[in-house]
């Protein structure tokens, strides 16, 4: 009797430590959210040499990086980001350029209107839009050309939120 005293309070606990995000069924439990994929953005030069590894000649380093957007008074206001290195995915599947990788800016992003800026080095800024889909970005356009995705799988939320960006 003891044995099952103990086994149904243990559920009990269980149960009211671990509430359902999605009140009224699904979702997983608040105790292990899920965060959406990152935009991921590969910078390569024309010879498709990675400008963000640092054995690279000339690479950019993240304190020559700059991820920002402006406010209604032209205020910049800075967008955290961290430099990744190449990944293993499976054993068919390796990316190995390193990344600039935001998870800040999808939250960001309201609308496809929305500029956000990049500035690599001193000299080189960009503009960017993002198409936002229940924070995963869909599509990701730079000085309003679409940017290509690095993978075309279509069926991966995180491999498709890996877009390219060359340098000429």
């Amino acid at each position: 009797m003891k044995k099952i005293l103990i086994v149904l309070s243990l559920l009990f606990i269980i149960n009211l430590g671990c509430k359902k995000e999605n009140v009224g069924g699904g979702g997983l439990c608040a105790c292990s959210p899920v965060s959406p994929p990152p935009l991921s953005l590969v910078i390569k030069n024309k010879a498709d040499v990675d400008l963000l590894n640092p054995k690279t000649t000339g690479y950019f380093d993240k304190t020559r990086i700059q991820l920002f957007a402006r406010d209604a008074n032209n205020v910049v206001k800075p967008i955290s980001f961290e430099i990744r290195q190449p990944f293993t995915y499976t054993a068919n599947l390796k990316l190995d350029y390193y990344q600039l990788i935001s998870n800040e800016i999808p939250y960001l992003a309201k609308s496809p209107d929305q500029t956000f800026y990049l500035k690599l080095g001193d000299n080189m800024l960009y503009e960017l839009n993002l198409k936002v889909t229940n924070n995963i970005v869909d599509k990701l356009l730079i000085d309003k050309i679409e940017a290509p995705k690095e993978f075309q799988t279509g069926n991966n939320s995180y491999l498709d939120t890996i877009f390219r960006l060359k340098i000429s």
